[in-house]
């Protein structure tokens, strides 16, 4: 066995391997960095939904702000409108309050000929 040849591993092989070791580290710095990479565009995206979610809801309430003022002016206008039919309405009631009140003098005059008692032009009272 003495005067076997000692193998000698081929240069080139050695250098594969070394190459092969270089590629791999190389690969996997990659991968990582992928996956470093698809995480932070899974968040940008995220923030992206959100900020255009914020800038629809910016604008949809900036829309609505927009029609809310001629509304509050129209509603200001409606109150104003309420008011003053109320207080006519209140005016109203008062003087037809009023008109109705009988005369204290001939409210008794009043109920008898309601009632088709009392002297009246065309007939005479019975003597007693």
């Amino acid at each position: 066995m003495k005067n076997r040849p000692h193998f000698r591993p081929n240069p080139y092989y050695e250098d594969l391997e070394r190459m092969e070791e270089a590629v791999m580290s190389i690969l996997h710095n990659l991968e990582m960095e992928n996956t470093e990479i698809h995480e932070n565009n899974h968040k940008l995206q995220k923030e992206i939904t959100f900020s255009r979610n914020l800038l629809s809801q910016l604008l949809m309430e900036n829309t609505c702000r927009k029609k809310l003022v001629p509304l509050k002016q129209e509603s200001k206008e409606v109150h104003l409108d309420c008011a003053l039919n109320q207080k006519y309405l209140v005016d109203f009631n008062k003087k037809d309050k009023d008109q109705q009140r009988p005369d204290p003098a001939s409210s008794g005059l009043r109920k008898c000929k309601r009632a088709g008692i009392g002297h009246t032009p065309g007939r005479e009272l019975p003597e007693e």
